[in-house]
């Protein structure tokens, strides 16, 4: 017997007991299905997630205080923010921040609201703000602390409706400031939820409030490549200008990618996990429906082996069975899978991201099954003694 014919053979006897090989095939299409539509779901969100750090600066990176009882007020400052491109041949531009949380009031009603405080040079590290109305502080009004705010957009439309708000005066903290500006934020999937928010120059907050510390330093290193030569720079100098010693904290996309990286792997690896223990009781499945296909064609297989068919022929013909009815489950699940993602999708605001390999990996752990499951009952089959089998009632 050909393989050509042992393929003929083994798809009539799946055709012959449809309904036995469909819910054979349950346990495979539900454990392919589960993997395919988490790895197609996981695969999109961190692409969605990668892309969305991305937008916030590609060669950025954070500096924070290890904030301790140790802690001074001057252990991060607009000075050293200044400093820092003077530093280091790496590093393009260094941008100070302050954050403060407060009710900004209107000529009609008040918002509550996150202010940043910061320099003219915002822009360009914030690659998903974009100025709509208006313009940005200068140089000069920070230097001078002047009381100019640059609204975001849902801020103003909170505050002024659809009345044009450059030139309008709002109260923060009693003191009184001229909106200037007016700009879009890129929406982010990690801003979600996030407080309506402006932006004022840093020395105009420092001289209302008194205080002089920066939470935050933003930084925008020259190239990809030369992220951690300044990274490194950026931590000697200020370890050196404040006397501190491992001191500053230093975060950038690669940490949080490689975060991103570890959840997702988790997630994928317990869902993975699920979706063998279905493949394996799928196989299980196959197993028996097999052992019982084999009883049923005893006579069948007594008059193929008394017509000269050997050992090999009747062994092949079993396990391309069971390998049929395991690949035919492994493609109804990689559809069913696909399905459910991108129905999925449309509820999680994540984009379906297919995987090539996960879909040969399917089929492969499917032909796998089909394999390891079906050899026993393909060799109980094959070793039949053909006189026995004939005999068979």
């Amino acid at each position: 017997m050909n393989l050509l014919e042992s393929f003929r053979t083994a798809l009539e006897g799946i055709g012959t007991n449809k309904l036995r090989a469909t819910l054979t095939m349950s346990g495979i299409i539900i454990g392919i299905m589960s993997v395919i539509a988490v790895i197609t779901l996981g695969n999109g969100s961190q692409q969605a997630y990668t892309d969305q750090l991305e937008k916030l600066g590609a060669t950025n990176f954070s500096v924070t205080v290890w904030w301790d009882q140790g802690s001074k007020i001057t252990d991060l400052t607009v000075e050293d923010a200044y400093a820092l491109p003077q530093q280091s041949p790496y590093i393009e531009e260094a941008v100070p921040f302050t954050n403060l949380f407060g009710t900004i009031r209107g000529p009609k009603k008040g918002k509550d609201a996150s202010i940043q405080g910061t320099n003219e040079d915002l822009l360009k590290v914030q690659p998903n703000l974009k100025l709509v109305a208006g313009r940005y502080f200068t140089a000069k009004e920070v230097r001078e602390g002047k009381p100019v705010i640059v609204l975001t957009e849902k801020l103003a439309a909170g505050l002024f409706g659809r009345e044009d708000p450059i030139g309008k005066r709002l109260t923060f903290k009693a003191a009184s400031v001229i909106v200037i500006g007016v700009v879009r934020e890129a929406k982010l999937m990690i801003d979600a939820g996030r407080s309506e928010g402006a932006y004022m120059p840093i020395t105009f907050l420092h001289n209302m409030d008194g205080y002089k510390y920066v939470h935050t330093i933003t930084v925008k290193a020259k190239s990809k490549e030369t992220m951690e030569a300044a990274k490194s720079q950026t931590e000697k100098y200020l370890n050196r200008r404040h006397d501190r010693e491992n001191y500053y904290q230093i975060d950038s996309i690669e940490n949080a990618l490689g975060e991103m990286d570890s959840f997702s792997g988790t997630l994928t690896t317990i869902f993975s996990v699920a979706a063998g223990i279905a493949l394996f009781v799928g196989g299980i499945g196959v197993m028996n429906i097999m052992l019982v296909s084999v009883t049923e064609r005893t006579r069948e297989i007594g008059i193929r082996k008394a017509l000269g068919a050997r050992y090999g022929d009747i062994m092949l013909q079993f396990l391309i069975e069971s390998m049929i009815v395991c690949l035919i489950g492994g493609t109804i699940g990689v559809l069913l899978g696909i399905g459910t993602a991108m129905f999925a999708s449309q509820y999680v605001d994540v984009p379906p991201l297919l995987s090539w390999e996960s879909i040969v990996i399917a089929f492969g752990f499917s032909s796998a099954i089909g394999i390891f499951f079906g050899l026993y009952p393909a060799h109980k089959a094959a070793r039949l003694n053909p006189i026995d089998a004939l005999r068979y009632e």
